[in-house]
């Protein structure tokens, strides 16, 4: 298992990031990535989570521990890799980009 720290920003990003469609178990494992990210109700209150304008916007934030297993790290890994490649890192997904590329292959 790793770990990875991650704050609002880098959880509502991370979604974003993995295959939108593809085969079955590839979508299973997308599906058990966002799952674990997903926020709690304590989390939305604590964190002041709200739409406004079709934005989501948050009044605070911290990072929280995700363990990921191996499959999970290379799904997101392989993810970050392919938004490189085709020109979709933007300012709002790098932070997000950058802490997965920093997990080592090792678990």
């Amino acid at each position: 298992m790793k770990t990875l720290k991650l704050d609002v920003l880098d959880r509502l990003m991370l979604p974003q990031l993995l295959p939108q469609s593809g085969g079955k178990i590839e979508m299973l494992m997308v599906e058990t990535i966002v799952k674990k990210i997903d926020f709690t109700a304590d989390e939305i209150s604590e964190f002041g989570l709200n739409d406004a304008n079709g934005m989501v916007k948050w009044t605070s934030s911290r990072d929280v521990d995700f363990e990921f297993t191996q499959e999970q790290v290379e799904m997101m890994k392989k993810s970050a890799r392919k938004a490189d490649e085709e020109g979709k890192v933007t300012r709002h997904n790098l932070p997000v980009i950058e802490k997965i590329e920093s997990l080592n292959n090792s678990i």
